[in-house]
């Protein structure tokens, strides 16, 4: 167990990172540098990412628990990714921010968009392997059957 959480641990700062990377991306590309950020503020707003990315990632471990319909696990891990995007936009600077909450409110819509868009590209992955390892389960039984 000790090693999944420090694989998911891992996962979530990797995506952190990537999430921040892709936020300043962008930000320059499409806001045309229109936000101000100081120098200070950039590794505030990377450590949010980053609490953004393990709080994402370790919100997953709820679907390791099968007792609970799934429809509920998908609504507690909304609930706890939600919660852990305010706490990083907390330490990133964003709520209590100088320059108005333009700049928080760009970042928490940009990472909640790319915390979604990661989610469903797993939800994805795994319902595609779940389908084809289905499948198999069932020519084995069909074969051995037949036998």
């Amino acid at each position: 167990m000790k090693e999944i959480v420090l694989q998911r641990i891992i996962k979530g700062l990797l995506y952190g990172c990537a999430m921040f990377v892709c936020a300043l991306v962008f930000i320059d590309t499409c806001l045309d540098n229109s936000l101000s950020v100081l120098p200070h503020q950039y590794t505030r707003i990377a450590i949010g990412a980053m609490i953004v990315g393990v709080g994402f990632v370790m919100s997953s471990l709820i679907y390791d628990e099968d007792r609970i319909p799934f429809f509920v696990r998908g609504l507690i891990q909304l609930v706890i990714c939600t919660a852990v995007l305010f706490v990083g936009l907390f330490v990133s600077g964003g709520i209590p921010d100088g320059t108005g909450f333009g700049t928080g409110a760009v970042f928490f819509v940009v990472e909640m968009g790319f915390g979604i868009f990661i989610w469903i590209g797993n939800f994805i992955y795994f319902w595609h392997e779940a389908r084809l390892i289905k499948k198999k389960l069932a020519e084995r039984n069909k074969a051995e059957s037949e036998r």
